[in-house]
C-alpha cells in the first residue's frame, strides 16, 4: 500500500499519518523507524475503533477527540457586533497575540515553533471574512472572539475564545443573529480547546463525520528542539 506522510512546518515534532484504517504493522514499523531516526513522533486521526485500538498496541496514546459538525442558521436576534473588519490597528494586533495564546495553549500537546506568523494565518488568508468574525469588546479590549471563513455559500468557523464562559456564549448568539438566514456554520471543535467545546455543547450542533481521535508515538519527539 501507498502510505502518505505530511510534514507540518509548524508542528514539526510530528509526522500526520493518512490512511490509517488500511496501515498494516510492517508499514507503521517502518515509519516509526523513519521518524525515530528523524527524531521526530507520528500523529494520526482516526474514528474506527478498530484502528485505535492497533495504535494503542503500537504505542500510541489518545490526546484528544475531534467532533465535526454543523450549525444551521434560523432567524435569530442579537445585539450589536464588532466586525474584526471594523477593528483599529492596536485591536487587530491584540487580537493575534490573543489568538497565538489560545492556539499554544490548545496544543500543548504538540506544540508550534515559536515563529508561527499568526497575522498571515488570519488576516492573510484569502478565505477570512472580517465582516462575519466579530469581537466583543470591554475597555477597549477584546474579552471574546469568533473568527470565521467563508466556505462557499456556507461560513467555517476556525477559533473562538474568550476571557469566560458567559462572555464568550453571549457573543455566539449575536453571532446567530448576523449570520444570513439558511446559511450553514461548519466547524471541528476540539476536546483540547474547553472554550470551544463549551461552544459546542451549548448550541444545536449536527454531527457530520464520526468522532475521531487524535492520537500520537512520541518516542524521539520530545528530543527535537523547537526553535
Amino acid at each position: 500500500m501507498t502510505m502518505t506522510v505530511i510534514s507540518d512546518p509548524d508542528h514539526p515534532q510530528y509526522d500526520q499519518l493518512t490512511q490509517v484504517d488500511d496501515l498494516d504493522a510492517a508499514t507503521l514499523w517502518a515509519l516509526q523507524a523513519r521518524a525515530r531516526q528523524q527524531q521526530k513522533g507520528l500523529i494520526a486521526s482516526v474514528a474506527n475503533p478498530i484502528g485505535r485500538g492497533f495504535l494503542a498496541d503500537n504505542g500510541f496514546e489518545s490526546v484528544g477527540q475531534t467532533y465535526v459538525a454543523t450549525l444551521n442558521i434560523r432567524d435569530f436576534s442579537g445585539e450589536p457586533v464588532v466586525p474584526v473588519a471594523d477593528l483599529d490597528s492596536d485591536l487587530q494586533t491584540e487580537l493575534v497575540l490573543l489568538l497565538r495564546d489560545h492556539y499554544e495553549r490548545t496544543h500543548r500537546f504538540n506544540p508550534p515553533v515559536a515563529n508561527v506568523d499568526y497575522d498571515k494565518w488570519l488576516f492573510g488568508h484569502q478565505d477570512f471574512d472580517p465582516e462575519y468574525s466579530i469581537v466583543r469588546l470591554a475597555k477597549q479590549h477584546v474579552v471574546a472572539a469568533i473568527l470565521v471563513f467563508k466556505a462557499g455559500e456556507d461560513y467555517e468557523l476556525q477559533w473562538t475564545f474568550g476571557d469566560d464562559v458567559t462572555t464568550l456564549h453571549e457573543l455566539w448568539r449575536d453571532l446567530l443573529g448576523i449570520l444570513p438566514v439558511g446559511s450553514r456554520l461548519q466547524a471541528a471543535f476540539e476536546s483540547t480547546d474547553v472554550l470551544a467545546m463549551s461552544v459546542y455543547e451549548m448550541f444545536n450542533w449536527h454531527n457530520t463525520q464520526p468522532v475521531q481521535t487524535t492520537m500520537i508515538w512520541r518516542d524521539a519527539a520530545n528530543n527535537l528542539r523547537i526553535i
